[in-house]
This record gives C-alpha cells, structure tokens and sequence, in this order.
C-alpha cells in the first residue's frame, strides 16, 4: 500500500514543475551555443568572444586527418535536430496520458537527462573559447566531455525505453518511435559527430605539445575511431541489439566525417597512406551500415506484438511519477471494507 501511494500530489507537482525547468534550461542552452557557433563564423570575427574563426584554428594546427572546411555545415543538421527532439520534450509536458504529464509518465527522459545536455552544451561553448585563445590541451580535455555524455545520455535513453516498452507499447506506442528515431538518433550523431572532433583536437595535442610526428598521429586518430566503431558493431549487432537496434545515423556521419579527412588530406597531400586509411574505413563504414539495415529487416520487435495482459497490469508495469486517481482510490475502499 505504501510503495503504490509513496507519491503526494504535492511532490508530484513539484517533480512535473522540476522537470520542466530542466527541459527549459537545455533549450536555452542549445539557443546560446548556435550563437556561438555563429560568432565564431568568418563572417563574425573578430568579436567580443572571439578573435578568429573556428576555420583559422584549424588552419592553425594542422593534421593530415583534419576536417575538410565544408564539414562545418554538419554542425547546422546536427543542431536543428538537437533542437527538434528538444522541442519534442516541450511538447511532452504539455501532452498527458492516464497517469499526468506524457514527458513524466513514464520518466523515459529524466531532468538528470536535460542536465547532463545541458553541461555538454556548456562544455561544448568552453572549449570553443579555449581553441580561440589557442589553450589546446585544455580545449581538447574540455571537448572530450561531449562524447562521454552523449554515449551516457545514449544509455539512459536506450535502458529506460526498454523499461518501459511493454506499457508503451499498449497505452502510448508514439512515445516509442519518437524516441527511438528522433531522440536516439539525433543524440547518436551529436555524439559520434563530437568523438570525431574530440579525436582530431587529441591529434593536435599530440603533434603540438607531445612533439609527435603528424602521419604517426593521423594514424592512432584513425585507429581510435576503428576501434570505437568497432565496439559500437559488436554492441549493436550481437551484444545490445534490443537496446540499439534502431540506431540508424552513425554509420552516415562517420562517412560523411572520414569523407571530409579524405578530401583534405587528398587536396593537400596527395595520396598518403592515411588517405588510403581514410578510404578503407569509408568503405568499412558503408559496409557496417548495410550490415545493420539488413538485420533490422531480419530482427523481430516483440513490442510490436502486443502480449496479451490484464488491464491491472498495464498500471504495475509502469513507473510513474504520478498514480492513477481511480486505483488509489479502490484501494483505499479495499482496506476500509476490511
């Protein structure tokens, strides 16, 4: 009795009025780091925040695997779909289903959630501000925050979805396609997008401080995206499927990522061997990401068949922030009879 009733209309409404907040301050967040973004243009600089472009930067310290200067434009798809599964939050809370506030109930996304975003924005303007001002090694520590808490995010969105797929899957099946493919995929790019990044300003860190020669650090950038992508494989194709199954974007940014080393290194080197690295992992991406839609088309979704349950059911297979009115009330009838 006391476990199904451990929630007051009071700390219901203040959990409801805690996670928007949390909502909202990501928003803002991702609001002030597109102006950012756009200070630290050609066009913008010099400014109050920054003396050069993000383009002179990396023409700064250069790498044979540095990104070519037309990737800068994928941080504008990566935002507007940061944005649009942002949005979704927002309307969430407004959208209500039997228990409160569709964003709460069940809590998929968790303000911790929208904090850690949050951070990674934060993290994500710092570090501009620190290549600025040419600070390489703490700009590159700084950027590795948004690889690490994005993947975090990753898999607080995968176990919770999985958690609660079943209840979904009979009350509130949107909820479902929604996160898989606009929250999931836009976290899985925004994070594979900033490995890329954090990988190369490693690179620079490297042959700039460490006095390592650049072909040698072009190569271990490439070996510890190899090795990464890897691991992603193995984890969704045979190890995590039910969790990442639906996880479509990574292989395209990273192609689209190895494609702009290939282009640079191609105009200003000719054909080195991490040219042929570049080339050899595009491939492998292309073939990876076959792989993954041929086994989505194989793989059978035990949500999309709905067990056959009892209505009680559906209540106790879902942690809520907030209970459902008629079942207290029941209850309490029930120990008054008694």
């Amino acid at each position: 009795m006391r476990s199904r009733m451990s929630f007051s209309p009071q700390n219901n409404h203040q959990h409801t009025v805690f996670h928007t907040g949390s909502i909202l301050l990501a928003v803002v967040t991702q609001a002030v780091s597109e102006c950012f973004f756009f200070l630290a243009k050609d066009s913008s600089v010099p400014n109050a925040l920054f003396q050069t472009s993000v383009r002179n930067v990396s023409d700064t310290f250069t790498l044979e695997v540095n990104l070519d200067w037309w990737s800068e434009s994928y941080w504008i798809i990566i935002d507007l779909w940061s944005k649009a599964w942002l949005v979704y939050g927002v309307v969430s809370l407004c959208r209500r289903n039997v228990f409160g506030s569709e964003s709460c109930n069940p809590e998929i996304h968790s303000p911790v959630f929208y904090h850690l975003w949050t951070i990674a924005t934060l993290a994500r303007m710092y570090s501009m501000v620190l290549w600025d001002r040419h600070y390489i090694l703490a700009g590159a520590l700084v950027r590795w925050i948004l690889p690490a808490l994005s993947f975090y995010m990753l898999r607080m969105s995968y176990s919770n979805l999985y958690k609660h797929k079943a209840w979904l899957t009979i009350n509130n099946p949107n909820v479902i396609s929604f996160t898989r493919y606009l929250v999931q995929n836009g976290l899985a790019v925004f994070a594979w997008w900033s490995l890329l990044n954090a990988a190369v300003d490693l690179g620079v860190v490297l042959k700039y401080q460490a006095g390592v020669s650049d072909p040698l650090v072009s190569t271990i950038i490439l070996n510890i995206v190899s090795l990464c992508v890897i691991i992603w494989f193995v984890l969704q194709t045979f190890l995590l499927t039910k969790y990442m199954h639906y996880t479509f974007t990574v292989y395209p940014i990273l192609i689209l990522g190895l494609g702009a080393m290939f282009t640079r290194n191609f105009l200003l080197h000719g054909f080195t061997s991490n040219t042929v690295y570049c080339g050899f992992l595009m491939l492998l991406m292309t073939i990876m990401s076959f792989i993954v839609l041929m086994t989505v088309c194989l793989y059978e979704d035990k949500s999309r068949k709905p067990p056959t349950v009892k209505h009680n059911l559906k209540i106790q297979g879902c942690e809520t922030v907030c209970q459902q009115e008629g079942v207290m009330k029941s209850q309490i009838g029930h120990y008054r009879d008694k």
